[in-house]
């Protein structure tokens, strides 16, 4: 496993997929400040919870840009194979298929992961720089950033299982761009939507969702694995 990941690392890096690690946290918080900026005494005279109504805003955004760059990011990293025609030399090496396929899972869950982490910092770094002050709730902050992200492995997870086994990157990308925008609306649909539970909104409590993202992300990665292993990849 450790050297399929190295490789894996090492073709990530000669591409822009970082770029959009980056992009994604940056872009979230860059609207705040054009909220704020905008709004900023009509914002902060609505409430004496500075920090709440900012959690609370750059929540509405997140769910989205992480549906977002999950279908990008896992389409990308599966065209990386596809556009040089190298799964059949990749998978004649004497390595296993298992381990190809989840070595992609975790990159790719690992560069999400590391947005996530981006976007905390970020969450604190706006919240100081508008004069909230130091006074903010950490576990608010990471749950905003890091709840999302396990509830929505899930989706990281059928994003990968379809980018991979099919060359058009049209389907799985019109599927990802058609879940992230259905997330802003997805309150108002059943819970066992998968692309519902990255949502955090009153009222919701997200525990059995980010529980179940896990174990369903779990159980779909090893479906994909299965398809992966007996699937001609061209």
């Amino acid at each position: 496993m450790l050297p399929i990941l190295q490789a894996d690392l090492l073709k990530v890096k000669r591409k822009w997929f970082w770029l959009l690690v980056f992009l994604g946290p940056f872009g979230v918080i860059g609207l705040q400040v054009v909220n704020y900026g905008v709004r900023y005494e009509w914002i902060t005279s609505r409430t004496d919870d500075q920090w709440a109504t900012l959690i609370q805003s750059v929540n509405m955004f997140v769910a989205p840009a992480l549906l977002l760059g999950m279908a990008i990011l896992a389409s990308q990293i599966a065209s990386i194979e596809h556009k040089e025609t190298a799964w059949k030399q990749l998978l004649a090496l004497p390595v296993k298929r298992r381990d190809v396929y989840i070595s992609k899972f975790i990159i790719t869950s690992g560069m999400i992961f590391i947005s996530a982490l981006l976007l905390c910092i970020g969450t604190v770094v706006l919240g100081i720089g508008l004069g909230f002050g130091w006074n903010f709730s950490v576990s608010d902050i990471l749950k905003n950033s890091f709840y999302p992200f396990f509830a929505a492995l899930p989706v990281l997870a059928l994003q990968l299982w379809m980018s991979i086994v099919q060359k058009n990157q049209a389907g799985p990308l019109a599927i990802g761009i058609f879940g992230a925008v259905f997330s802003t609306y997805a309150h108002l649909a059943p819970n066992w939507l998968i692309w519902k539970w990255p949502l955090l909104y009153p009222g919701k409590d997200p525990l059995p969702y980010v529980g179940l993202g896990v174990l369903v992300g779990a159980v779909i990665l090893l479906a994909g694995v299965m398809d992966f292993r007996r699937r001609d990849v061209a």
